[in-house]
């Protein structure tokens, strides 16, 4: 998981999550998934799971619990 990504790899991920934001509602409605800025590395309704299967992976992920349905948002960067 991560424990420290840079501003632009954070801006990435947010990108790839806001471009792919329908296709991701449609295959993993109200599931858990880890993904980066280059896609989805595990998903599950189980978090736990996701975590095992991410964590396998050596690439920094973030988690995102996929919406049952779809709302008019966009997703933005939290600033700490």
């Amino acid at each position: 998981m991560i424990n420290s990504i840079s501003q632009e790899q954070a801006q990435e991920m947010l990108r790839w999550l806001n471009k792919n934001r329908d296709t991701v509602i449609d295959l993993y409605k109200n599931q858990y998934i880890a993904y980066n800025e280059k896609g989805v590395i595990a998903h599950s309704e189980n978090l736990q799971n996701v975590l095992e299967q991410a964590n396998t992976i050596n690439q920094e992920f973030v988690i995102y619990l996929v919406p049952r349905c779809r709302y008019s948002i966009q997703i933005l960067p939290v600033q700490v």
